[in-house]
């Protein structure tokens, strides 16, 4: 799960938000999302133990997210997607999975399909390439669903834990 949560935070602080990976000033760290997720695991706080609640993994987030804007390490763009994305997460919420409902019925229309050349388009997608069907797969954005039972049973795949602001992972898990 955690592996999950660091993921999404490398996504969305380089990806999404690149000032956040500039050092802004001496002693902020070289990467943002590798600290955060260092200071607040998704999965257990400061002393190895679950977080109590959401509310106290939030806490600890909040107090990063401060304590490097106070050392000038984030730009007000990072602050916000530190906020968001940490709210909007599985952490600190017992039982709860990322949800990911994937669509599985593009195909390629490759003429050597497997061959590691990328020499057709999907059905479900003109402007993709692809040399197999899995290339067609897609995916909704992930949603927090309180149980892996309720995801699957609203057609979903439970994806483990992190939070709504990284991607499903393509190929889907192996159920």
């Amino acid at each position: 799960m955690n592996k999950l949560y660091g993921a999404f935070l490398a996504l969305v602080l380089v990806a999404g938000s690149q000032p956040a990976r500039v050092q802004a000033a001496p002693g902020c760290p070289d990467d943002v999302g590798a600290a955060l997720a260092a200071a607040c695991p998704c999965d257990a706080d400061s002393n190895a133990q679950a977080w109590k609640n959401h509310g106290q993994y939030q806490k600890c987030v909040v107090h990063f997210r401060n304590d490097m804007r106070k050392q000038g390490c984030l730009d007000s763009e990072s602050q916000r997607s530190i906020a968001r994305c940490s709210a909007r997460s599985t952490c600190g919420k017992e039982g709860a999975v990322l949800c990911c409902v994937y669509d599985t019925s593009g195909t390629c229309n490759d003429p050597l399909p497997g061959d590691t050349v990328a020499a057709g388009v999907c059905s479900n997608a003109a402007t993709t390439v692809c040399d197999t069907d899995a290339d067609c797969i897609t995916a909704s954005a992930p949603r927090v669903s309180r149980h892996a039972d309720t995801c699957v049973a609203h057609g979903g795949t439970p994806v483990g834990g992190g939070s709504v602001c990284s991607d499903c992972p393509l190929p889907p898990p192996a159920p």
